[in-house]
């Protein structure tokens, strides 16, 4: 039996819930950060993970203006128990970076066509990279061992 694709909308949701959870984390990681740098790193990434869900609700929208969307995380991801797991100390740095890296990871298995979301996830991608070099500069900073890829 062939598997039903999925719709659009449905994987547009998808995406959206991977950026509110990860949303969610970046404010669970403010909550633990040590310093200013890292406060504003943190709060840097909840604004840009919020406007990532708030681009791709707009997709939706365009795509079927009557569908709701929900604004809060779904826990579709284990981001905010890993972020909430983070003890003291400039841990965060690194469990944050780790967390990145499966981003990063989770934007390369997507399949690809040529479409708005295809462009706009590889923005998203770019941006998930750009993320993972700033933490590494602000772990350089700490003096906090670098987290790299696999």
């Amino acid at each position: 039996m062939d598997r039903v694709p999925e719709s659009p909308v449905d994987e547009l949701e998808r995406w959206i819930a991977y950026e509110r959870d990860a949303e969610w984390a970046a404010k669970l990681a403010v909550l633990r950060a040590r310093d200013l740098d890292e406060i504003a790193y943190f709060g840097a990434c909840v604004r840009e993970h919020a406007r990532h869900a708030d681009e791709l609700t707009q997709l939706v929208k365009a795509i079927d203006p009557k569908r709701e969307v929900s604004k809060e995380p779904t826990f579709v991801t284990r981001d905010a128990w890993v972020v909430g797991d983070v003890g003291e100390g400039h841990a965060i740095l690194g469990v944050a970076a780790k967390l990145e890296l499966g981003r990063i990871a989770r934007y390369g298995q997507r399949a690809r066509g040529y479409s708005v979301l295809d462009a706009l996830l590889e923005r998203h991608l770019q941006d998930a990279r750009a993320r993972l070099a700033a933490l590494s500069d602000l772990s350089a900073a700490h003096h906090v061992p670098r987290v790299v890829a696999a």
